[in-house]
């Protein structure tokens, strides 16, 4: 989609600003506001909920990162998560929203114990009114998540015309999945596997029609002599450009070929912007489902019967979506990790608003009985009314 946003105009190439990290800037300072509004009907300081929103910021970029490198198999050795500072490296990819869950609840716990125990905050309330900025904040992180192509859908099915699909350029995350099952190439085109002398280029065996390579002239017989400034002196060399990361950075969506007709005609430039499948945009689905979820949260925070049941609310209902979101995403990660979380959310959940309800209940119980006591014995103790008693 959008990667980079824009740069800071810095050296030769600028800084570049990602979609992804933008959004998660701007999640943090949206949910931290909406959390300081929601504590002070509480009666919680927004200044604390401002010191622990750094808390949890941080434990749960650790968590997510950490929960990533344990249950992918293709992650680094483990002397390299603190070595080569692997354990850190979030703007790589590799993040899981359920490890920042994981982690976000070890660091408050671990900053309620060591420091706000004591300023007498009290853990319930405190997850009401945070629990709609958690909505708000996967949201714009979903969407931080479609600027950057990850967290992708599969390949959507092509007799449906009322799905409305997600296109991605092909330097996003989904290219490699694409490519390695068959459905597509890289460019919309394939080469040959030879060509009469060596050093010559590449040449182009077949062209996907309707693809943007075939709308940009590409055609069978065509010869590849550069790519990105880089020289194809064979099909290997072309074979290498297209799936090196390092030639196809993050940002990067126009793949442009110095490119001969025939062998006898001199080389023109064609540039294109290759585009992968159709997928399930999964991506927009839980951000639709996210500000529905925090709509819902707003509009049953007054109907509570005790503190704690809007987080319990938070929990049912995003581990519903997340399980059924779940059986749409086709990107790399721990499914079986993610499925389970999903159902232990469900039904953590459900046992938690139904303790705080029957909490609620055995604390009004017996807190009635106490008050029709000492509202008899208030009434023995007190004296006559002279407009009430009789008179001889």
């Amino acid at each position: 989609m959008w990667q980079v946003l824009f740069r800071i105009p810095y050296g030769e190439e600028g800084i570049p600003v990602f979609g992804f990290g933008m959004m998660l800037f701007v999640a943090f300072l949206a949910c931290t506001w909406l959390a300081g509004r929601r504590a002070e009907l509480e009666g919680i300081a927004k200044e604390i909920v401002q010191d622990i929103a750094i808390w949890l910021f941080l434990g749960g970029l650790l968590g997510a990162r950490l929960v990533f490198l344990l249950t992918d198999k293709d992650a680094p050795p483990f002397r390299d998560w603190f070595l080569k500072l692997k354990l850190l490296t979030i703007w790589e990819g590799g993040i899981v929203l359920y490890g920042s869950l994981l982690g976000g609840t070890a660091a408050y716990f671990l900053a309620w114990g060591l420091i706000y125990r004591k300023r007498g905050l009290k853990t319930l309330p405190f997850l009401d009114a945070v629990a709609p900025s958690i909505a708000l904040g996967i949201a714009l992180g979903r969407i931080g998540c479609l600027l950057n192509g990850c967290c992708y859908g599969q390949v959507a099915a092509a007799d449906c015309s009322s799905i409305v699909c997600a296109y991605f350029p092909m330097t996003a995350p989904c290219r490699e999945g694409l490519v390695e099952s068959g459905a597509q190439s890289v460019a919309g085109f394939l080469v040959t596997e030879s060509l009469e002398g060596d050093g010559e280029g590449a040449r182009i065996g077949s062209v996907e029609p309707g693809s943007a390579a075939y709308r940009a002239g590409l055609r069978p017989g065509a010869i590849i002599t550069s790519f990105n400034g880089k020289p194809i002196r064979s099909p290997s060399d072309l074979n290498f450009y297209l799936g090196s990361g390092a030639i196809l950075p993050r940002g990067q969506t126009t793949f442009v070929f110095e490119v001969k007709p025939t062998a006898k005609d001199p080389p023109q430039t064609v540039a294109f912007v290759p585009r992968s499948l159709g997928l399930y945009p999964t991506q927009v689905y839980e951000t639709i489902s996210m500000v529905l979820l925090l709509l819902v949260l707003l509009a049953y925070y007054p109907l509570r019967h005790t503190p704690g049941q809007v987080m319990a609310v938070l929990m049912i209902c995003y581990g519903m979506h997340r399980y059924l979101n779940e059986l749409l995403r086709d990107d790399p990660r721990p499914k079986g990790f993610e499925s389970y979380g999903s159902l232990f959310l469900i039904i953590a959940g459900l046992a938690m608003w139904w303790l705080l309800r029957l909490t609620n209940r055995a604390r009004s119980a017996s807190e009635a009985p106490a008050s029709l006591a000492g509202s008899s014995e208030s009434a023995s103790n007190s004296p006559p009314n002279p407009a009430t008693t009789p008179t001889n």
